[in-house]
């Protein structure tokens, strides 16, 4: 969510800069003429999703994979003794799932 407060104000700023509405106090400094404003604001637009989609590739491989293994703990445990659940007990909680408890041997 602050990520896109950041690149929206960004993306004003540039517009405004880019369009010369935005003038820097130095007399030294000349603002950019450009002929095609839109073209740095384009850039920026469609640079900025190419980051972020391939950080959220990353996040949703990472979330696939973590569903897998889930599905498959589900698929060759059954919670006993000899096949407890390995999964967080989050998620046996959400299913409700549990592990048997171990039958300890009463010592004579």
């Amino acid at each position: 969510n602050l990520f896109s407060h950041v690149f929206a104000l960004l993306g004003v700023l540039a517009f405004f800069f880019f369009t010369g509405r935005i003038e820097i106090p130095n007399p030294t400094f000349q603002a950019p003429t450009l002929n095609y404003y839109w073209l740095p604001i384009l850039t920026l637009v469609v640079g900025s999703y190419m980051i972020a989609h391939g950080f959220f590739s990353v996040y949703n491989m990472c979330v696939d994979t973590l569903f897998l293994c889930f599905l498959e703990d589900l698929e060759r445990n059954d919670g006993s003794a000899e096949k407890p659940y390995y999964m967080p007990s989050s998620l046996m909680k959400i299913l409700n799932k549990k592990n048997k408890p171990v039958k300890s041997k009463e010592k004579k």
